[in-house]
């Protein structure tokens, strides 16, 4: 992103102006009229004395921020640092791990490739496709499986067992959730716990709770969501702000401090793309009642009490 001198004007510059009728017509009709001017506004004043080189495309996936019930864009840097991937070896096992606020991928020695999302780890070991190919996961990670008709793919996590032969799906079981859910998009996976087995398609899942004991399956509402971590986005499905301080923490290795219990349930859906924990803050303090601060390695979310008029 190239930045210019800076543009000083009383009236609306014809860019500016050109973004504003962008804005109305990609930000549609969903989004509340205050919302939207309030979002438009916090733009214009990041834009105060710069202009940014931005396609017009690209710009309108920035302007067309919209949280809550909506899909954000935004065409930003990620600014989550250089990922990386550690090994270790213990007891005649590999260990790849993934810290938080990091993300990496291996290849696998029988050509499997393996993506690992922030504070996730797989181990497997040393003599893996010797007879079996077989890793257990903590966290989440994105398989793409080398075909090998004569030796199954096996994914321990937990309670559940997920066979598959030569496929790509998606695993999430991070211990703090409770659950783990394992989306496929190619071939075929089966899941195992306890004695019950499930095959599911592309575009299926399959849940366990550990709490309940309960193991549920179907047809994903938007499969492609739960592996857009891959490609730098974030992604809510009516995730509560309590859930969502989680996902930071992961993500960021961050601490989200409540000031107001009752904005710890507000729930948002929507896709950002990950480029730094401050856009992401920001947009949710534009679409809702809430107000946040830094404090070192922690952020403070208060509830925005609403002016009189």
């Amino acid at each position: 992103m190239e930045r210019n001198s800076s543009i000083n004007s009383n009236e609306e510059s014809p860019v500016n102006a050109y973004y504003r009728e962008e804005w109305e017509n990609a930000s549609g009709t969903d989004m509340p009229s205050e919302t939207k001017e309030r979002i438009f506004r916090a733009i214009r004043k990041r834009m105060k004395g710069e202009v940014f080189r931005l396609a017009p495309a690209e710009w309108v996936r920035y302007a067309a921020a919209v949280f809550a019930g909506a899909i954000v864009c935004m065409g930003i840097h990620l600014l989550l640092g250089r990922t990386s991937a550690k090994q270790e070896t213990a007891s005649g096992n590999f260990t790849v791990f993934a810290d938080k606020g990091q993300r990496s991928n291996i290849t696998l020695p029988d050509g499997t490739r393996v993506w690992l999302n922030s504070h996730s780890k797989i181990t497997y070991p040393c003599d893996y496709g010797v007879r079996e190919r077989a890793l257990s996961l903590t966290g989440e990670a994105y398989f793409e499986v080398a075909k090998d008709p004569e030796k199954r793919f096996l994914v321990k996590t937990g309670d559940m067992k997920i066979e598959a032969l030569g496929t790509s799906f998606n695993v999430k079981a991070y211990d703090e959730d409770g659950k783990t859910v394992t989306t496929l998009f190619d071939g075929s996976v089966q899941a195992t716990v306890g004695n019950k087995t499930i095959k599911i398609a592309p575009d299926e899942y399959v849940a366990y709770n550990s709490k309940s004991r309960s193991l549920t399956y179907g047809d994903a509402e938007n499969a492609a969501y739960a592996a857009m971590w891959r490609n730098n986005e974030l992604v809510f499905n009516r995730q509560t702000l309590d859930e969502i301080a989680v996902i930071f923490n992961r993500l960021y290795n961050i601490h989200v401090q409540f000031e107001s219990k009752k904005i710890r349930n507000y729930r948002f859906s929507g896709v950002i793309k990950n480029n730094s924990l401050d856009n992401a803050i920001e947009i949710i303090s534009l679409t809702a009642p809430i107000l946040y601060k830094c404090k070192g390695d922690t952020i403070i979310l208060s509830e925005r009490k609403k002016t009189r008029k």
